[in-house]
């Protein structure tokens, strides 16, 4: 038996020395594809200001209602550390946590993605606020998440803490994702950045 390419050329498939089909595959990551192909991979970055008490330095609310966003990878650091009652850091009075379930009630600075994909006008359909804007949670609670599903604690000043969640951390219509510092410090600045691509659902 014989398999031709199907394509009227006269070719034909070829075989190896183990009888397998002679094939060529090409794997690349999912954010690449969907950046090559579709101009929808963007990151996002905020900063907020230390205090005593849980700050916001990023907020972001999926807006579509057709498509999903997909964390990629996220990082933050923290800068000009200001000690509070507990000391130096590392401590267990201060960490960085991000999660789900809470909602943007007011206040913050509202910013924008940069789309990774030069020269491409796509946006993502997104609102997100950074500069420590108050959020409630399901339960009433203000500048508390509610599902937390990753938490970080600094090691000094300057530490950069970065994860790659490879797609698996997936916000959908109408959710958000949240970061926060809990802490008791009295100035400082904490950054955080959230790399993610949007795709439709399924």
């Amino acid at each position: 038996m014989k398999i031709e390419s199907g394509t009227g050329n006269g070719k034909w498939v070829g075989v190896d020395g183990d009888n397998r089909l002679r094939v060529v595959a090409k794997s690349d990551a999912a954010q690449h594809v969907i950046a090559s192909e579709e101009n929808k991979t963007f990151q996002i970055w905020g900063t907020a200001t230390l205090a005593n008490g849980t700050v916001t330095p990023l907020t972001v609310k999926n807006t579509s209602t057709t498509q999903e966003v997909v964390v990629t990878y996220i990082r933050w650091q923290l800068l000009d550390v200001v000690d509070g009652a507990s000391g130096a850091i590392p401590n267990a009075s201060n960490y960085m946590q991000v999660g789900y379930d809470t909602e943007y009630v007011s206040g913050g600075t509202a910013v924008s993605e940069a789309n990774m994909t030069a020269g491409s006008n796509n946006v993502a359909n997104i609102q997100a606020y950074n500069n420590n804007p108050v959020m409630t949670g399901d339960e009433g609670l203000t500048n508390n998440l509610i599902t937390v599903f990753d938490r970080h604690y600094p090691k000094a000043e300057g530490d950069m803490y970065s994860f790659n969640k490879e797609g698996a951390a997936i916000v959908l219509p109408g959710q958000s994702i949240t970061f926060q510092y809990v802490g008791d410090k009295t100035d400082g600045t904490v950054y955080v950045r959230l790399s993610f691509y949007s795709t439709d659902i399924g």
